[in-house]
């Protein structure tokens, strides 16, 4: 049975978890059509949206007080919009349009193209409420765009809405009073403030899932700046949280460290805990994060498991301190990917292409064989592991679901093309039987070939990221890490504080300037192997600064 802390931890996880992401891998889980802003909100609404059952009924009423309010202000627009005279009617627009501008400015920054359509002169039309119905399509256009996802029905109802705009209906004046020049109410101006009306309630809705005005008006950078610093905040105090404390969470990281293999130590202390990173990442077993107990089991991240803590299985396993815990899935995708590169490096050692003797095929013609077979070898491997990433039982088990037959096809038919053949023919029987033989049995962990150009390219990584880090030694640790939040009590809907340091606002991260620096490690010279090498060392030097970054203290 769970316990209500189980379950708000678990809330705060997931949720902390998802930012995470959204921090890391914004393209990956952003769906087209929506912006970093209406993620940010979505990840935090339901929090707000159950909050005081008392205070909904109360905002309620006031809404109520609110509409009876201001009906004779509907009623009176209504009224203007409904003259025959469209002058009396751009006047009119032209006061609502600075109403709903009002009403959106915090919703978008202030440039935006929607703000600058709302405060400009209004064209003169002999139809203004058509003009203005189109108006109204792009206000809710870029809504749309920025709100959070569960907005998104009626946003696309209020647009159904108004593509089936009221035929416009020319009264026939036979009752009006002889004190009033008013115009009785016709459809389309109706038509036209009601779903103005919609609109500024909806807007209203945004404010509140926004939780601070101020968030609609960032920009992108300002965003991922302030998602930067609330992320490692809510990282650190979940993992003190779970693991009880500053002294537990040291205590497993020195525990880790140790296990680092005494011909690996190094003379700068500070820099033990990236020679064990490789260490671990080089391991034939996957990366993990063992939690300290299974109370609460609800679905982990890969990588990320539940334990008792005497489970004798922890003392096993690849795993990781708790400080890697919410990086945990990150390095089991580098692993992977590490994986692959080894195993593309492997099968185009396994080519040796070259035009035999007598072959018709110019050395020219063979480099071009080699490059495209490359290039279809790392795109069956790399969409392997960025499938493997969504699985939740990723593994590193080498070729994964990309079966050796589809690599020894890909060997088998880069060697034949090499020799001159006709595609349409066999090589022969032979050859083929060896080449087949040669790619399962080199692909193999043990194989003499695998293991050293594993060690290679880990050693090649290891050194290029300690230089980097020599080079880059000024600390982009905070002197302390503090905040009045505790994230298993409060709503997710508080406003955040925007004290961000400069240097946080404008993404500079030692990731950046991660580089191989010309170096080509043998054995990995092809193109597409050098840049898989260099995207894998920012991830890795993403990692560590992140990381350095949060823990700088206890690590």
């Amino acid at each position: 049975m769970l316990l209500t802390r189980d379950i708000l931890l678990i809330d705060a996880l997931n949720q902390t978890y998802f930012l995470h992401l959204l921090r890391h891998r914004a393209q990956k889980v952003i769906p087209p059509g929506k912006s970093l802003l209406s993620m940010m909100t979505q990840a935090n609404f339901k929090a707000s949206d159950d909050d005081k059952p008392k205070q909904n009924e109360q905002a309620q009423i006031a809404g109520r007080v609110r509409e009876v309010a201001h009906q004779a202000f509907w009623n009176e627009a209504v009224e203007a919009l409904s003259s025959p005279l469209p002058s009396v009617q751009l006047l009119r627009l032209k006061r609502l349009y600075f109403d709903l501008y009002e009403a959106l400015s915090p919703l978008f920054p202030p440039n935006h193209p929607v703000l600058a359509s709302l405060t400009s002169p209004l064209p003169p039309t002999s139809s203004p409420l058509h003009s203005s119905i189109n108006t109204l399509k792009e206000v809710l256009v870029a809504l749309r765009h920025r709100c959070a996802p569960i907005r998104d029905q009626a946003i696309d109802d209020l647009l159904t809405s108004l593509s089936l705009p009221p035929e416009p209906v020319h009264p026939v004046h036979t009752s009006i009073s002889s004190d009033s020049g008013s115009s009785p109410p016709t459809p389309l101006a109706e038509f036209v403030v009601g779903n103005l009306r919609t609109i500024l309630e909806l807007a209203e809705d945004m404010k509140t899932d926004l939780n601070t005005f101020i968030l609609g008006s960032m920009t992108d950078a300002q965003l991922r700046g302030l998602l930067l610093n609330d992320v490692k905040v809510r990282e650190r105090e979940l993992v003190l949280n779970i693991w009880d404390g500053k002294d537990v969470v040291r205590a497993n990281w020195r525990a880790w460290i140790a296990e680092l293999p005494s011909t690996n130590a190094t003379a700068f202390e500070e820099q033990k805990w990236i020679r064990k990173l490789f260490y671990s990442l080089e391991s034939d077993k996957a990366v993990r994060c063992i939690l300290p107990s299974v109370q609460a089991q609800g679905t982990q991240p890969d990588g990320i498991e539940s334990f008792e803590p005497h489970d004798t299985q922890a003392v096993k396993l690849n795993q990781l301190p708790p400080q890697l815990f919410f990086s945990t899935p990150t390095l089991l995708y580098i692993q992977n990917y590490i994986q692959a590169i080894v195993i593309a490096a492997v099968l185009r050692s396994l080519t040796r292409l070259s035009p035999p003797p007598g072959s018709p095929e110019p050395a020219v013609t063979v480099e071009n064989i080699r490059s495209e077979f490359m290039s279809r070898i790392w795109a069956l491997l790399k969409t392997e592991v960025d499938e493997d990433q969504t699985s939740r039982n990723a593994e590193i088990d080498g070729v994964g679901q990309t079966k050796l037959i589809n690599l020894a096809d890909e060997v088998v038919s880069a060697r034949r093309r090499a020799s001159g053949a006709p595609s349409v023919s066999i090589l022969d029987p032979t050859e083929e039987k060896r080449l087949r033989a040669a790619v399962e049995q080199t692909l193999r962990y043990e194989d003499p070939v695998f293991a050293l150009l594993k060690k290679r390219l880990i050693g090649a990584l290891e050194k290029r990221l300690l230089i980097h880090s020599e080079h880059n030694g000024q600390s982009m640790i905070p002197v302390r890490m503090q905040t009045g939040k505790d994230l298993l009590s409060e709503r997710g809907g508080k406003r955040p504080r925007l004290m961000l340091p400069e240097s946080v606002v404008s993404g500079s991260s030692r990731e950046e300037a991660a580089n191989m620096g010309g170096v080509v490690v043998p054995g990995f010279e092809d193109k597409v192997l050098q840049d898989a090498i260099e995207e894998i060392l920012q991830k890795i030097a993403g990692c560590v600064t992140w990381v350095e970054g949060i823990w700088g203290d206890l690590v």
